[in-house]
């Protein structure tokens, strides 16, 4: 049977904290569980590799000063890692497991498991993507603890991301709105691309990955999803119009009469999401960039002509919109041009408003 041993982790598992890959994980862990013909999820209360939740926050001021993970739990007089798998054995067993593949990256704990009776058919990888927050994290459990991860040879594929998770530190360029990042696929004459490859679909989740929602049009309204599932979609649509009606967040219209933006980007805020992937079409895009409320962009462009639909009143690179500091790199049989839309020596947006 497929199976999780996760531990507790209320910082991460809750609060999405990016100092560790646990949330992320937790996440993964039920998506493959729930894809699987059957599947268990053990939920252990260990906090903070078994040194409890105060103790690991006590941890984390030292690993502000500069120790790692395993030497801040060291520092504080406890082990590296001080779980023990005894109670996880004993439940797999009253649920009647004869054997599992689990998902795991610690060899501890599949010797552990394994010492207590229960058979390991396969070690399932669980690998969430690594940023610049929860690198040096990862490099101590594989240096000092032995974990099973290949994350150096991995991200690669997409470098640029860490550029991204290094811009999205910085912040908005407004405190009022998140860190919004545009992502779109199209064809080379500016039109909606339908038919990307696999690597732009798995590019499309590592970016999902990295922002705390999501935000796609759904009609005239539009809809806000928020990372991992922790929240329930939350639906925006302009006060006064049909698609304003049940349950919705009505926003007022702006000047040219379009849903506010800004006001959308006010509310997600408030809601505590700070990192928003916007996912549209040429027209959410180019509004967006034409009051200047994006601070990066990942546009993939699949090398085919739509025909008809290239740089008219619907393209994306209209008015004063131009990226800062750009690069590119192929993605299978695509291309995929990213960069920052603020300038890169000032907080001064890259892109202008057209008017």
């Amino acid at each position: 049977m497929l199976a999780r041993v996760h531990s507790e982790c209320l910082t991460g598992d809750v609060f999405g904290s990016r100092r560790c890959d646990c949330g992320e994980q937790l996440e993964l862990a039920l998506r493959a569980i729930g894809e699987a013909e059957c599947g268990v999820l053990l939920y252990l209360r260990q906090e903070g590799r078994g040194i409890g939740l105060v103790q690991k926050l006590r941890a984390y001021n030292l690993q502000d000063e500069g120790l790692d993970t395993v030497e801040a739990n060291l520092r504080l007089g406890h082990q590296a890692d001080e779980r023990d798998y005894h109670v996880a054995a004993r439940m797999l067993e009253d649920l009647g497991v004869k054997s599992v593949r689990l998902m795991t990256n610690n060899p501890k704990k599949i010797d552990e498991l394994r010492r207590y009776g229960i058979p390991i058919a396969a070690r399932v990888p669980i690998e969430a993507p690594s940023h610049p927050e929860n690198v040096r994290y990862l490099r101590a459990k594989v240096e000092k603890m032995s974990h099973m991860l290949s994350f150096e040879r991995k991200r690669p594929r997409f470098p640029f991301l860490d550029a991204l998770c290094e811009h999205q530190s910085e912040g908005p360029v407004s405190p009022r709105r998140p860190f919004v990042t545009l992502s779109r696929v199209q064809s080379l004459d500016g039109g909606d691309a339908p038919t990307a490859g696999a690597e732009a679909c798995e590019l499309a989740g590592a970016l999902r990955a990295v922002h705390e929602g999501t935000l796609t049009a759904s009609g005239p309204a539009l809809r806000l999803t928020v990372r991992g599932g922790r929240k329930a979609p939350v639906n925006f649509a302009m006060a006064g119009t049909p698609s304003a009606v049940g349950d919705v967040v009505a926003i007022p219209a702006d000047a040219r009469g379009d849903i506010d933006l800004a006001a959308v980007l006010a509310t997600i805020l408030g809601l505590g999401v700070r990192t928003l992937l916007v996912e549209g079409d040429a027209g959410l895009s180019g509004r967006f960039l034409d009051q200047a409320l994006a601070d990066y962009c990942v546009i993939t462009v699949v090398p085919e002509f739509q025909g008809g639909s290239g740089s008219g009143s619907g393209g994306i690179g209209r008015g004063a919109s131009r990226i800062a500091a750009s690069g590119c790199q192929t993605l299978g049989r695509d291309l995929v041009v990213y960069g920052s839309l603020r300038s890169e020596r000032s907080e001064t947006p890259a892109v202008l408003p057209s008017d």
